[in-house]
């Protein structure tokens, strides 16, 4: 007999439906799956013979073939063994086949005892079926959670194949697969649909708790503000990481798309805990300098998000950025120009989004004690080699150049309190509230991703504005890039000063902060 059963998979962070399809025909004892298949959904196989003989079920003594379609798409992963099950329990006609079956799709990985297992990527596959007209989807219970985040489709959990077995058998019955659950004592019960509470939102480093370095949490503030790379430069110990570590906490919190996005993410990395519905915080990805390109950027064998992509609507923050591999810092061009990475493999592209903010910090010399030439013992050679690793394409995407000085005594035991992150936080809403009113009608958001068209019409700028901007082009090396860059900040620091008109303030602010990044050695 023939049947037919849907699945999914992701591809990049969105879904795909897959269809699973089992025929039982006369001939020599077999169990054959096709489709294209990665040798973690070949060995379906052995795991699905095991769990429905451990059910109960007894494979017959006949062909089965098992297709996996389209069969153009590589399949991978373990999250087609319920599927396969559940189609090949239809041909036995030990379930007996309905038209419901095609609108409900079927995830999970099975246990060689029948159990079913969570498996990575069920957001983007639940959210994709809810586009294409699927009324249920059928997944672990450990992944019930990230899957209810999806409005307008019934979500099943279940823990075992004989359970979901019997919730089939109770559909057939007109009842709906919600209203059982099997206990561990075998008796019936009404299913809980209370969701786990998500984390509390962590705590992040106070600004206020950052002796001195005033200017640079106004860099720090501009960043938010805008979503502009940052790179700060100065002395070990100066506060460069903790000021990193405290930029989150005033970034406005995410919106609903941004939350599903980061989710669905998280859920094709395999990242999400148990029992977490949906991503509330931005995340902060603090990656060490030894790790790989395909690390950072995303790819491998089955390409997975990188370090950028789980950097997403975030913070990306590089600690000793000169020490990172030159191939990986180099690879951050275009992501941070085109807010997303294209994994190319010989069958299939893997777009993931990487709108990140690149915090970057390093030292002024190899041993971090340059300008203080009474300590520093690097020669004129090595800080010159440790300065140019950060090549000038990489420094022309980076915004804001922070020189961060040492601390002085009196500023490390000040008992006066700085700007807490909370009122710097409204600061960056307000600026933030006035990018989205202003860019409410494009698909960007923020005055970093403004394009080159765009420029001309949200910028405009006196003949004095016009003067001061030329007379810094004509005697700085910067570049075509680095000048729009320059007007982007420009309007970011207006937006933080509460104005729609630009004024020549608000150009030599961004001249302070977006100057060549290099200390001269002496």
């Amino acid at each position: 007999m023939y049947s037919k059963v849907y699945s999914g998979i992701p591809v990049g962070i969105d879904g795909m439906l897959i269809s699973v399809e089992a025929d039982i025909s006369n001939g020599l004892p077999s169990f054959d799956l096709v489709g294209y298949l990665a040798a973690s959904v070949k060995e379906a196989r052995d795991r699905v013979r095991s769990a429905l003989r451990n059910t109960g079920f007894i494979l017959p003594a006949q062909r089965i073939t098992v297709n996996l379609s389209p069969a153009d798409i590589r399949k991978d992963g373990t999250g087609f063994d319920l599927s396969i099950a559940v189609a090949v329990l239809i041909a036995m006609q030990v379930i007996p086949y309905s038209e419901k079956f095609n609108s409900i799709v079927f995830l999970g990985e099975l246990g060689l005892d029948g159990s079913i297992l969570p498996v990575p990527g069920v957001l983007p596959v639940v959210h994709f079926a809810s586009t294409r007209g699927i009324k249920t989807v059928v997944v672990p219970s450990e992944n019930t959670a990230e899957a209810r985040f999806i409005k307008g489709i019934e979500v099943v959990p279940a823990d075992s194949l004989k359970e979901l077995v019997e919730m089939l058998f109770h559909m057939e019955n007109g009842g709906k697969m919600t209203d059982i659950v099997f206990g561990g004592s075998g008796s019936t019960e009404r299913r809980s649909r209370s969701k786990k509470k998500t984390d509390e939102t962590e705590e992040y480093v106070d600004f206020a708790d950052i002796r001195g370095q005033e200017s640079a949490k106004r860099g720090m503030v501009i960043a938010a503000a805008g979503f502009h790379n940052i790179l700060m430069t100065g002395a070990a110990g100066s506060g460069k990481s903790m000021m990193a570590k405290a930029l989150p906490g005033i970034l406005p919190k995410m919106d609903y798309q941004e939350k599903l996005e980061l989710t669905k993410i998280y859920s094709v990395a395999g990242m999400l805990k148990g029992g977490t519905s949906l991503i509330e915080k931005r995340p902060y990805r603090s990656p060490h300098y030894s790790v790989s390109e395909n690390a950072l950027i995303g790819g491998g064998e089955k390409p997975k998000p990188g370090e950028i992509t789980l950097a997403s609507g975030g913070v990306l923050f590089l600690d000793e950025f000169p020490h990172f591999k030159r191939s990986a810092i180099e690879a951050l061009r275009q992501p941070m120009e085109d807010k997303s990475v294209t994994v190319s493999r010989v069958r299939a592209s893997y777009t993931f989004p990487a709108r990140f903010m690149l915090v970057a910090a390093r030292n002024n010399c190899p041993c971090g004690f340059y300008p203080d030439r009474a300590r520093c013992r690097c020669t004129y050679h090595e800080i010159t080699a440790y300065q140019n690793r950060i090549s000038h394409p990489i420094m022309d995407r980076i915004d804001i150049r922070l020189e961060v000085a040492p601390l002085s005594f009196e500023d490390m035991f000040s008992k006066e309190k700085s700007t807490p992150s909370s009122v710097l936080r409204e600061k960056v809403e307000m600026a933030r509230e006035r990018q989205s009113h202003r860019y409410r009608r494009e698909s960007w958001s923020f005055n970093s991703e403004l394009p080159q068209s765009g420029i001309e019409k949200y910028i405009d700028l006196s003949l004095s504005c016009d003067r001061l901007l030329k007379m810094a082009y004509d005697s700085t090396d910067i570049s075509a890039r680095g000048y729009f860059r320059l007007l982007r900040l420009v309007r970011t620091i207006a937006d933080l000063n509460d104005r729609e008109k630009i004024t020549e303030d608000d150009i030599r602010e961004a001249l302070f902060f977006r100057n060549d990044g290099r200390e001269d050695v002496v």
